[in-house]
């Protein structure tokens, strides 16, 4: 009785993070709200084989396909995909900018991304851009800061620092 209890349970979690990722899928019961999921991955793989069609197309014309540009929207294909495990990742973007990933799941959102920022105050960082998305269970944070001024010069050593103050930070 008690394993079936559990099972029920992660199964409701489990539709409950799929309504979080499926757009359309508020309040729905679980058979509609998989055939709600089963017509979303539809239409992803639909914009992808548009996206792969786009992309041979200029690819053929001699254009540079990882760049193509039409009026404010960039596509650019990337070979990465967005993590699905708990990570916090600083690295060099260019000689005087850091950028911060942060990816939590199970978390809550608000108190996750007021740490954050609060540890990147203490370390005196300054925020140069920042992206910040959620759903029920999760927060994935790209954050952009300018080098320190006092910091060494080794921009890795200072993105260990930062990473481990933010692993001490975050629950």
């Amino acid at each position: 009785m008690y394993a079936e209890r559990r099972r029920r349970n992660r199964q409701n979690e489990s539709f409950e993070r799929i309504r979080g990722i499926v757009p359309s899928a508020s309040k729905m019961d679980k058979i509609s709200l998989l055939g709600e999921t089963v017509e979303y991955i539809k239409s992803l793989k639909q914009r992808l084989k548009q996206l792969e069609e786009i992309n041979v197309a200029l690819s053929s014309n001699g254009q540079d396909a990882g760049s193509f540009k039409c009026e404010d929207i960039k596509v650019t294909p990337s070979r990465t995909h967005s993590p699905t495990q708990d990570m916090t990742q600083a690295s060099p973007e260019d000689e005087d900018t850091l950028k911060i990933e942060v990816v939590r799941n199970d978390c809550s959102q608000e108190d996750t991304a007021i740490d954050i920022f609060t540890c990147l105050r203490d370390l005196e960082l300054t925020v140069t851009h920042a992206s910040v998305s959620t759903n029920v269970y999760r927060i994935h944070a790209t954050i952009k800061v300018k080098m320190p001024k006092q910091s060494s010069s080794d921009q890795y050593a200072v993105c260990s620092e930062i990473q481990e103050a933010l692993r001490r930070c975050l629950p």
